[in-house]
């Protein structure tokens, strides 16, 4: 029985170190499209868009890929369909609500 112990502690070493199997749920960010257009809410990693939430025309949206709870990021931008910028975001942060326009 005490080899299933250490291999049971071991186990649960590795995934506490590791994070996985431990993480808890991201939080939502919402997008809320009040135009006649539909619209993207990105982030910018090293220059690089990154899709977050895409919103049709008069929705409201929401992603789970959010900033972890307590925290923000910033360099975010609300695009058309295009690639076009529409509007630019200093910081989104956990429980977000972003309205456009």
């Amino acid at each position: 029985m005490k080899p299933v112990l250490r291999a049971l502690a071991a186990l649960t070493t590795a995934l506490a170190l590791s994070g996985c199997g431990l993480e808890s749920e991201r939080p939502n960010i919402w997008l809320e499209n009040n135009s006649e257009q539909t619209v993207i809410l990105q982030a910018r990693a090293d220059g690089t868009p990154v899709p977050k939430v895409t919103a049709p025309p008069g929705t409201r949206q929401w992603s789970g890929m959010s900033p972890l709870k307590g925290y923000c990021a910033a360099n975010w931008e609300i695009v058309d369909a295009t690639g076009k910028v529409l509007k630019k975001i200093d910081r989104v942060c956990a429980y977000d609500t972003v309205v456009y326009p």
